[in-house]
This record gives C-alpha cells, structure tokens and sequence, in this order.
C-alpha cells in the first residue's frame, strides 16, 4: 500500500471558533494584576527573612551586650571584694602595729562596703556555683574576722606582745589567702564569661551583617531578573498585538492575535479579532455595495445618455415637421387673410403662435443639451468683451425697455467662452424681461475676487431692480421647465436658469440668488480663478452637431432662455 502523496495546496485558515476557544483557554491564565505581582514574592519573602535575621541577630546581641555588661560588673565587684579584703586587713595590721584607733575607722568602712559588694555580688551572680563560692568567701572573711581579727584587736589594746604572739600564729593569713584564691579562681571564670560574650557579639554582629548584604544582593538581583521577565513579556505580548494590528489594518482580516499568557492582553487580543471579523464582515458589505453602487451608476449614466440622446435627437428632428408648419401656416395667413371668417383667421393666428412657442421651447432644449454636452476645453476669456457681443445682441430689447446697464470692471480668466456666453446671455436677459412696470429696468454687471475655504475664485453679479422672487422660490427657479408667472405676463420655456446653472456646474462653479420682492434681485456666479483640469466626456455633441436655426421668414433668434 503506497504512501499517500503530499498536498501541495495551502494550509487551510485558521478556524475563528478554534482560535477564540484557544485563546479563551489561555484568557483563564493568571490576572495581569497576578502576573505583575506574583514573580515579586520571592524576592519580598527574602527581603522579608533579611528583616528578621536582622532583628533576632540584634535582639540576639542585645543579649549578649547584656551578658558582657553583667560579666563586667561582677568583675568590678570581685575586684572591689578583693579591695576591702586588703583594706580591712591592712587597716587591722596598721592597728596592731601603732595602736592608733584611728586604724580601725578603714577596716570598718571596709568591712561594711565588703558587706554591700557581697549583696550586689549575689544579686547578679551568674550560675549557683558562682554563688557558692561567693558565700565561701564571706563565710571565710567572717572566720577571719571571729577568728583573727577580733581577737588581735582585742589583744592590742593590752599590750603588743600579746597581740604579735596571735599574729604570729598565721590564721587570718591563712583565711586570707584561701579567700583570695576563691576569688581568683571567679575572677579567671567571669574573665571566660565576658570573653565568650564578646566573642557571641561580635560573632552574632558578622552574621547579621553577611545576611543583610547577601540577603539584599540576591533580593536585588531576583527583583532584576523578575523585572527583566515581566518587562519582556508584556513586551512580546505588546509586540505580538502591535503586529497583528498592523496586519490588521494593511487588510489580512484571517489574521487571528497569538495567546497571550495574560488573561487581560487575551481578552484583547480577542476583540482584535472580532474587530477584524466585523471589519471583515463589513469590507465585503462595502464591496458588495460599491458593486451594486456601481453596476447601479452605469445603468443611471446609460439611461442618462440614452435619456439625453432622445432628447437632442427629437428636439433637433422635430424642427423639420414644425418647420413645415409653420411655413404653410404662414402661407394660409398671407393667401386668405381677409378671404375667410374672422374664425379662420383667429385659428390661423393661434397655429402661428403655438407654433413659435414650439420652436422656441425646441431651441432652448437644444441649448440646455448642449450647455450640459459643452466640451470643457478652456482657454482665456475676456468677460469685458464678452458682456459687450451680449449687450450687442440684446440691444433691440435694451432699446425698447429703455434700459441702463452699467458694467464695470470685469476680468479675464480661463474658462469656456461658449458657456460663459450662455450664462451673462440668460441672466442679463430675465433682468431686463422682470422688469417691475413702474420703473425702466436698471442692471449692474460687477465682479469682484474673494478667497473661500482655501479656493480662490470670481464672484460675477448681475443685480436688477425688477420684481424681485420670493424666499421659497430660489432653488425652484433653477429647475427645468419651471415657471412662476402666466405665459400671457411673461413669455419664455422655463429653460433659461437650467441652463445658467448647467454651465456654472459644468465650470466648476455654482449659482446661486439673492432676492427681495419688490426690490429686484442679485445672481451670483462663483467660477475659480483657474479653471479646473476636466477630462473631454464624450457627448452629444460630438455625436450630433448642433442644429443652426432654419432660414425661414417667421424665425426670430429669442434670448437663450427665461426665468421661470
């Protein structure tokens, strides 16, 4: 039976449940306040032990300074023993030989402090053998005192010879010298005993001193390495997150965050990973929507294109049929004006009016295609220049409304001079077409340069003095096929501001109005000052030339568009 062969194919992707339960797992290791602070007991513990070896050795020496203070003291008092011993006995001799009474006040005086040694001796006696021999002594010197002592006094104050034959026997020497050499032998003991005291001291002074800098050493070098550990691990933790996050946001949304031996950085790393599973989620969502955004635009620009197409092309077709009409209208008129009934001739007049409303409305058609088609080549523009050719063409209308139109400084800017000439066309003519009744229409033509949220553009004016609009109408007006008064008050398709804000949008600007009724009103046309960089649509008017108006004897060129 062969081996199976080895796959060549990826690895599979991490299974997010697999991930997440993993993950979970490590998330029930230890608290990050746990994993902070448990690799420091140790070290604390030590330092801990260190404090107390440092108190038992001081409370230890303590007990030794006591033991080498006392040692020091019962020495004192054996040597003060001694030192009355002497002077009683050297106070008694000085006695026998002179028998001068004034001899006897140191033997006594030594006598009573030899008393009060002894009581001080025995209070701080260290062992019951130190205090038995002590008792030897006193039990010797009071033998000395009954036995020699005494007696020899006695016997002096009768007569020397007497009392040198007592001396001569040697008792109290005797007693003396054996008391002497008990107190020798406990002056060579606590000799031993403050020695092995002070020997305890500074034995137990070494030791505490050899814990507390060792003690304190390895405490430091155990915090070090404990922060050493802690610090990479948070660390490589931190890395490991940082990564993922940077992955994450460069699009690899598969990818799923390490376990983490910190229950806190874990449930982190879990939300890194359900954060990368929602923006997963949503990125397809988005894709998804910007396809369907997508297939959904280019539907809407063929049907817009498809839409204009229509539009052009029956505008632009129907000319010739209306043409026709026209003309044979015109003919009836002239061969039988008078011939038939003043019905006929009403009839014939209503044909020949409608029949130019339709040719007109065609026309501006036409121009709004064609506005909204307009190549966006641009080159310099002399608008001086180009308000003049328009007042030039609207001089007859400007003549009969005995207009004054002021124009003042305007600039020259790149832009599209067929576009422009559609706009100041439209707008100087509706304000001279609403003029207000009363008054003879008066039009300012201005510009001035304005800077605004970082763009630089021109700011043209067309300010009238005519009826004015009311607030809630100054967006409807931009609107195709949108009228405000009667046909019978003012003539005109409703075309003419489309058309105006078709080309504003068409060179980047905008336009908008600013109107008092009653009062007149002000059209502000925003363009840039330096035109911006389109690409050349391909449009109608690349496909389909623009129609020249026909030839015929009733074709009058009205202005390019009304106010609605």
């Amino acid at each position: 039976m062969s081996a199976p062969a080895p796959t060549t194919s990826d690895p599979p992707a991490p299974v997010p449940g697999v991930a997440q339960s993993a993950r979970r797992a490590g998330g029930r290791g230890v608290t990050l306040r746990a994993f902070l602070l448990r690799p420091f007991l140790l070290p604390f513990a030590l330092l801990l032990g260190v404090g107390v070896a440092v108190m038992v050795g001081v409370n230890r020496n303590d007990q030794q300074l006591r033991l080498v203070s006392d040692a020091q003291a019962r020495t004192l008092l054996l040597n003060d023993l001694n030192t009355q011993i002497s002077v009683m006995e050297n106070g008694e001799r000085g006695y026998l030989i002179t028998g001068d009474p004034d001899f006897l006040a140191p033997y006594r005086e030594g006598d009573a402090a030899f008393q009060a040694a002894v009581f001080a001796l025995h209070d701080l006696s260290a062992t019951d053998l130190q205090r038995t021999n002590l008792a030897r002594v006193q039990s010797i010197v009071v033998r000395w005192q009954e036995s020699a002592a005494r007696p020899e006094i006695a016997a002096r104050s009768d007569s020397l010879a007497q009392a040198a034959q007592l001396v001569q026997r040697g008792v109290g020497r005797d007693l003396l010298n054996e008391a002497r050499a008990i107190m020798s032998v406990m002056r060579t003991n606590e000799s031993a005993r403050l020695s092995a005291a002070t020997a305890a001291s500074q034995a137990t002074l070494t030791t505490v001193r050899t814990l507390t800098v060792g003690g304190l050493l390895l405490s430091l070098v155990l915090l070090l390495l404990t922060a050493y550990r802690v610090t990479r691990t948070v660390t490589r933790s931190l890395n490991d997150l940082n990564a993922g996050a940077s992955e994450l946001t460069a699009g690899q949304y598969q990818r799923r965050m390490p376990v983490m031996p910190v229950r806190e950085l874990a449930h982190l790393g879990e939300q890194f990973d359900r954060m990368a599973s929602a923006v997963q989620d949503r990125e397809q969502a988005l894709v998804e929507s910007a396809e369907a955004l997508r297939a959904s635009n280019t539907h809407l620009e063929r049907s817009n294109r498809e839409l204009e197409q229509f539009a052009y092309v029956a505008s632009h077709d129907l000319q010739e049929p209306l043409r026709t009409i026209g003309s044979y209208t015109e003919l009836l008129a002239r061969r039988y004006q008078g011939q038939l009934d003043a019905r006929a001739d009403q009839y014939i007049a209503f044909t020949t009016s409608a029949t130019q409303r339709m040719k007109t409305l065609i026309q501006d058609l036409l121009a709004y295609s064609r506005v909204r088609n307009a190549p966006r080549a641009t080159q310099p523009v002399d608008t001086a220049a180009l308000v003049r050719d328009v007042l030039a063409d609207l001089e007859q209308q400007i003549l009969t409304e005995q207009a004054v139109i002021d124009v003042q400084d305007l600039p020259t800017l790149n832009s599209s001079p067929e576009l422009l000439r559609h706009a100041f066309q439209n707008l100087i003519g509706n304000a001279l077409k609403f003029r207000d009744p009363q008054r003879p229409p008066q039009v300012q033509v201005s510009a001035h340069r304005r800077e605004h949220a970082g763009q630089d553009s021109w700011v043209f004016q067309v300010h009238d003095n005519g009826i004015g609009i009311e607030p809630e109408y100054h967006e409807r007006i931009f609107g195709v096929f949108q009228r405000l008064h009667g046909m019978e008050d003012y003539p005109g398709s409703g075309i003419g501001l489309a058309v105006t804000r078709s080309a504003a949008e068409q060179l980047g600007g905008h336009l908008w109005v600013d109107s008092v009724p009653g009062a007149g009103s002000t059209f502000s046309l925003a363009l840039p000052a330096q035109a911006p960089v389109r690409p050349e649509p391909s449009d109608l008017a690349a496909t389909f030339p623009a129609a020249s108006p026909p030839n015929t004897p009733f074709t009058r060129t009205p202005p390019a568009g009304d106010l609605s």
